[in-house]
């Protein structure tokens, strides 16, 4: 019997194989190319279907190797092979979730999740109401899937606590191949600022997407290193994380990204807020004695910046103190006349915005004569608002401005608070390395925009998750909680 079924599975194998070649064969003869995805596909559908989880990490593996494609009979731009895998993963989900109606409840009611339901429906809410709905809804799709496999699959991923350094491993060691290839690129120019800008080409396009993501892992690799007896008994990682951090500190300093490296000054600063333990509050508290500070001496504080001259420069020192120029570093002024017209555009909506990835097409005529630089152009090609924070602003109003603020507070207070409870230190110190990665992002987002990137999207939506996922199942309370169910 058994021999009789092996030789039908055979048949049907070789049966397969031969329609398939023969299929296959002809289209290409017809120049019709898209029939030998056909296999990936449908391995793609099997292995989600079936273990949507191992699903979620190969796309992580592959996220800082894929490659922007530009499909210009369509007019779109994907990352290859990344963004469809995920729009067939989101799909697949929502199907799954459609016929079984499988998801933890527990962790759907946080209240980072809850905001972040909200932020999709004001989305959707703005894209409708957009001056250009169909850019905005295509917007909000891309989003859609970013959010709905790191953020809600990531969310059940992390429910084993294993899985948030497997991801995250899964991660750098691809990226440490791109910072690699980046050095290599750029050492054969002579670590130029110019050729930093396509150093790590094809597989990141933009110098400060590079840089945003070298620092998001830069806070992990030390705290590996300080703290490696946690996580590892192998004495010989203390040498690979070493030489990582060398690595990867190299690859941030070449980037000449300064948002980067603001990012990691900031969360090396954070940690400092962390050891004091000031509670969140208190953070807040200071953030707005700070922000009402620079309003009171905003004269006196540009009077200051201006005296600074130093452009943005090969000279890496120069470099550094040209993060203050606002007088004729050209990078620097092009974002304060990007904000400024944001915010002419503000008052032209400031309920609803303009709609979800419109701004670099609706910008153009709020810019002044006098306010223009060297770089400014009526078509944004040269990036976005260059604020992760003025782009909900401008882009769907004050009330998703709010939104998206108040996800970063939930995000923050719970990390903090996990950090400061916690007394199982494996998870202390991985709360640490996400909350000072994601410390970096924040700071970074003050002067770019990088959330409709996978790579960067990806990051931070993840981190957002693990943040969750400890403190809806890893607290003790909650892990006894979770223990009890399963008993029952």
């Amino acid at each position: 019997m058994r021999l009789a079924t092996a030789s039908l599975s055979k048949r049907w194998f070789y049966a397969i194989s031969v329609l398939f070649v023969s299929a296959a064969s002809y289209l290409l003869t017809k120049e019709q190319y898209w029939f030998l995805f056909l296999p990936m596909a449908l391995w793609f559908i099997y292995f989600v279907t079936f273990s949507i989880d191992r699903s979620l990490l190969f796309i992580t593996f592959i996220t800082p190797l894929s490659v922007l494609v530009d499909v210009k009979q369509l007019g779109i731009s994907f990352t290859l092979p990344t963004e469809p895998l995920l729009f067939g993963m989101m799909m697949l989900f929502y199907l799954k979730l459609l016929i079984e109606s499988r998801y933890d409840t527990k962790a759907l009611y946080h209240p980072i999740s809850l905001t972040i339901v909200f932020y999709l429906l004001w989305m959707v809410f703005t894209s409708i109401s957009s001056s250009m709905p169909l850019t905005s809804f295509k917007f909000f799709l891309s989003n859609l899937w970013f959010i709905t496999c790191f953020y809600f699959i990531g969310v059940q991923l992390f429910r084993k606590k294993e899985n948030i350094h497997l991801f995250l491993w899964l991660y750098l060691l691809p990226l440490t191949f791109v910072i690699l290839w980046s050095i290599y690129n750029h050492a054969q120019e002579g670590f130029t600022k110019q050729a930093s800008y396509w150093a790590s080409e094809p597989f990141v396009i933009n110098h400060g997407i590079y840089g945003a993501m070298i620092a998001f892992f830069i806070p992990m690799i030390a705290i590996y290193l300080l703290r490696l007896p946690l996580f590892t008994k192998r004495p010989l990682m203390s040498f690979v994380m070493l030489l990582l951090l060398v690595i990867f500190v190299a690859g941030i300093i070449f980037s000449y990204t300064r948002a980067a490296w603001l990012g990691v000054i900031a969360a090396a600063g954070f940690y400092l807020i962390l050891r004091l333990r000031i509670p969140f509050w208190g953070l807040v508290g200071s953030l707005a004695v700070l922000v009402a500070t620079v309003l009171v001496f905003q004269t006196e504080i540009t009077m200051r910046l201006m005296k600074n001259k130093t452009d943005s420069h090969d000279d890496l020192s120069k470099h550094v103190k040209s993060i203050s120029n606002v007088r004729t570093d050209a990078s620097n002024l092009e974002r304060l006349n990007r904000w400024a017209s944001g915010l002419r555009m503000l008052e032209e909506r400031p309920f609803t915005g303009w709609g979800p990835g419109t701004y670099m097409f609706q910008y153009a005529p709020f810019q002044k004569p006098n306010e223009k630089t060297m770089i400014s152009t009526n078509a944004a090609d040269v990036g976005g608002i260059h604020s992760e924070y003025m782009n909900p602003l401008v882009e769907m109003g004050i009330p998703g401005f709010f939104i998206f603020i108040t996800l970063i507070g939930f995000a923050l207070s719970k990390a903090m608070r996990l950090y400061y409870t916690l007394t199982d230190q494996y998870l202390k110190q991985t709360v640490l390395m996400v909350l000072l990665g994601l410390i970096t992002y924040l700071t970074h987002g003050f002067l770019n925009d990088y959330l409709d990137i996978d790579k960067t999207a990806l990051l931070f939506w993840s981190f957002l998750a693990m943040i969750t996922a400890i403190d809806v199942y890893h607290r003790p309370a909650a892990s006894a909680q979770v223990t009890q169910t399963q008993e029952g």
